[in-house]
């Protein structure tokens, strides 16, 4: 099992460092901007699925939520972009003693607010007015836990309180490598105007700290995203 899981990191490494060390290459060779040049912000809404593998009895099922973010398209080549940007939304958990879980409401012990900023590399192929860009890269998830609402820090906690159960979970999120994430991601976009395009971009986020505590693709993140570029 240990080979297996070292086989998978490797391999999601070497998709993201390949895609860098790719775009560093081309960059080199053709290190003097297009004319034209232009840097692209971008502003995306949509949904996000994070995988939950614990038991539904102590756990809430794989929760999905609502996250905006934005970020901005940064030509490297006329076939290579940089793509970086930062994305929002918010979970509800709690800690069993060992895990920090994703909570139903009625269960939650902290409200959490997740951040996941990453910078990806794509490759664009056009199309007339469509740009079609897979692409891959490695995103940090940073997560802050706070007390929910209503919920108090001497209320019952299974380390004792909920103030420490919160603490827990804080300190489960930073460690182990929990907060890293390669990625892989197809983007479609249409040209609506000269000052606009719209489209829909896909990813999926592995958690490599999950597979090496022994936990596979628990945590995992899957993302249907509408985005706006200007």
């Amino acid at each position: 099992m240990i080979k297996i899981k070292k086989i998978f990191l490797c391999l999601i490494i070497a998709i993201a460092g390949s895609s860098l060390l790719s775009a560093q290459d081309l960059v080199s060779e053709n290190s003097t901007p297009e004319k034209g040049f232009k840097i692209s912000p971008y502003f995306n809404i949509g949904t996000q699925i994070t995988l939950n593998l614990a038991s539904k009895q102590t756990s809430a099922p794989s929760p999905v939520n609502f996250y905006i973010g934005g970020g901005a398209i940064i030509p490297l080549t006329e076939m290579i972009t940089l793509e970086p940007h930062l994305d929002f939304w918010m979970m509800y958990y709690l800690f069993d003693g060992k895990d920090a879980l994703p909570a139903e409401v009625e269960h939650r012990t902290a409200t959490t607010l997740c951040f996941m900023l990453d910078v990806p590399v794509g490759f664009n192929f056009k199309s007339g007015n469509h740009t079609f860009t897979p692409g891959a890269g490695l995103g940090l998830f940073m997560r802050f836990a706070i007390l929910s609402n209503g919920v108090k820090p001497d209320d019952y906690g299974i380390t004792g309180t909920a103030k420490s159960d919160n603490e827990k979970i804080g300190e489960w999120f930073w460690s182990n490598m929990r907060f890293l994430y390669p990625e892989i991601f197809f983007s479609w976009d249409y040209k609506v105007s000269d000052f606009m395009r719209a489209g829909l971009t896909a990813k999926v986020y592995f958690p490599i700290g999950q597979l090496f505590s022994g936990n596979g693709m628990d945590g995992m993140i899957f993302n249907l995203t509408s985005r706006f570029v200007f």
